[in-house]
């Protein structure tokens, strides 16, 4: 059998075929969540894409899967969130309870954690993902977790000594590394246990941290059904232990030597007694050279990306980069535009449209196709670059988007007989969502205001306003396309001994009042040959 001139043209696939050598009759794939924040593009990476990448690659060979998204909604509510225009001190004397025992910051949620986790669930099917949600605290109180809990009490000692040789820690040997619920105050991060007679476990409430406190309460329980949790560094392995987990990735701060993958995959083998699942770090995805944090109040959710872009362009670049690789993002610079016009190459190159050497086509197609949410179309969808639409908005700003179409089709820019109810709904789309672009990121050298009439306080010299009276003349004389017309402009320049560049800067002067703007021709021909004719002739 010819091996393939590359092994693997997307990362995914690779991690599929190293799955599918483990000989698992179906394969669990996990991301793992807390709900205190606002999930934003960059958890989505680790917690959501990759997993789901992942499992369509599995798919795609005949392997069955699951993927979950485990909601950790029994996590502390450690802390407030910035940008939720909410009184902090109605919710300060939560602080140290669970999630979900915390009233939601918005009305009509059952508490905090189901807030932001329904902000989440209402954005997946959006992008094509349909993960099982998983949710720590019932799983707690359904009791799925007491037996790796009784494993932990009853290995205690094992556990501490592993943890200490693992993370440099200096727990005691005695120390037993489970936390129970208070029962007076519900709290279990100022808990520590006393004492384990294999019935019943003895605590006191009595440890404090930055933001709470313990109530000084002492007691006994006898672990079950929810009244126990197991630290994050227990927790994480624990939940591999109950789910026959396969695949997970995480960030690559987890995986700092004697960090939480270190210490999991040790009590996996030697506390679960089970084969700890594979991992791939991920790196983080950057906004405007930030790591993103739910709790900074001011992030991209799924939701808010819809808002100016299709959720194929997130699916694209995502999978276009390794997990290992940074993504450094920002939406107030030409990144966001390149992004745009990267997906709508391998489109082209998907259907046959452009063409590439042999491993780019390959790759360009596999991206494209990972990337979609509603399935692939037999022929090429309609294209509207994203440059294009921006423009078009601002050309036409009184201009409904079903007019602004009917615009794009007679300056030749898509073909309106032929588009279908898909085409039509994704050229609106895309229109729809360049004006809201402009609105919130776009940088002030995109934006602009085409002029009535030239700008009395204009400063040209000679050579330029004989280049803008000529190309006058032309566009009244002549019929363009962008090619020929952007020939057109250093032919002028080039007979007048004008620098190109001083031309263009003139031109943007007198149509836009600035010496910078869209691409001259197809704005040229978007404006209109005889508004553009009629400015140029005024200087």
């Amino acid at each position: 059998m010819e091996k393939p001139k590359i092994d693997y043209y997307v990362w995914a696939d690779k991690v599929a075929d190293q799955l599918r050598e483990k000989n698992t009759k179906k394969h669990v794939l996990h991301g793992m969540w807390t709900p205190s924040g606002y999930f934003h593009i960059g958890n989505s990476r680790v917690e959501l894409m990759i997993p789901h990448f992942v499992q369509r690659s599995l798919e795609n060979i005949g392997i069955k899967s699951e993927q979950n998204f485990i909601v950790d909604d029994f996590d502390d509510f450690d802390k407030i969130p910035e940008g939720l225009h909410i009184k902090k001190e109605k919710f300060e004397h939560y602080l140290g309870k669970p999630l979900r025992e915390v009233p939601s910051p918005v009305e009509g949620h059952d508490s905090w954690a189901d807030f932001f986790k329904n902000d989440i669930i209402s954005a997946m099917e959006k992008f094509g993902i349909n993960p099982s949600i998983k949710s720590s605290y019932e799983s707690y109180k359904k009791g799925l977790y007491d037996k790796a809990i009784k494993i932990v009490l009853e290995n205690s000692q094992k556990v501490v000594q592993i943890w200490n040789d693992i993370a440099k820690g200096s727990k005691q040997e005695s120390q037993i590394p489970v936390m129970p619920l208070c029962e007076n105050c519900g709290k279990s991060s100022t808990t520590e246990a006393v004492s384990w007679d294999g019935r019943e476990l003895e605590y006191s409430c009595t440890s404090h941290r930055k933001y709470a406190k313990g109530c000084g309460h002492k007691g006994k329980l006898k672990p079950g059904n929810g009244n126990v949790k197991l630290p994050w560094r227990l927790h994480w392995p624990a939940t591999w232990f109950i789910y026959s987990t396969t695949f997970e990735t995480a960030g690559k701060d987890h995986f700092a030597a004697g960090g939480s993958v270190d210490t999991g995959r040790a009590f996996a083998k030697d506390i679960f007694e089970i084969e700890p699942p594979m991992q791939i770090p991920s790196e983080f995805l950057l906004v405007d050279n930030k790591k993103l944090s739910g709790s900074a109040g001011d992030v991209i959710s799924l939701n808010n990306w819809l808002e100016f872009a299709e959720p194929e362009l997130l699916k694209f670049m995502m999978i276009f980069y390794q997990p290992q690789t940074v993504i450094d993002f920002d939406l107030h610079s030409n990144k966001f535009l390149l992004l745009a016009d990267r997906y709508d190459e391998a489109e082209k190159v998907y259907y046959g449209n452009e063409n590439k050497d042999e491993k780019r086509e390959e790759q360009l197609k596999k991206y494209y196709a990972y990337s979609q949410v509603k399935g692939l179309q037999e022929k090429m969808p309609v294209q509207l670059n994203f440059s294009i639409a921006v423009m078009v908005v601002q050309v036409f700003p009184e201009q409904s988007l079903s007019e602004l179409a009917e615009i794009l089709s007679s300056k030749g820019w898509i073909h309106t007989k032929t588009l279908t109810h898909y085409n039509k709904e994704k050229l609106l789309r895309r229109l729809e969502l360049a004006k809201n672009w402009l609105k919130k990121y776009a940088p002030d050298d995109v934006k602009f205001e085409v002029q009535h009439h030239a700008p009395k306080d204009i400063e040209l010299s000679a050579k330029e306003k004989k280049a803008l009276h000529t190309i006058a003349n032309l566009l009244k004389e002549k019929d363009y396309d962008e090619k020929s017309l952007f020939n057109e402009f250093y032919n002028v320049s080039k007979e007048l001994g004008l620098n190109p560049p001083d031309f263009f800067k003139a031109a943007y002067k007198v149509l836009l009042n600035k010496e910078r703007g869209p691409k001259l021709a197809p704005f040229i021909l978007t404006l209109g040959k005889e508004k553009v004719a009629k400015l140029f002739e005024e200087v």
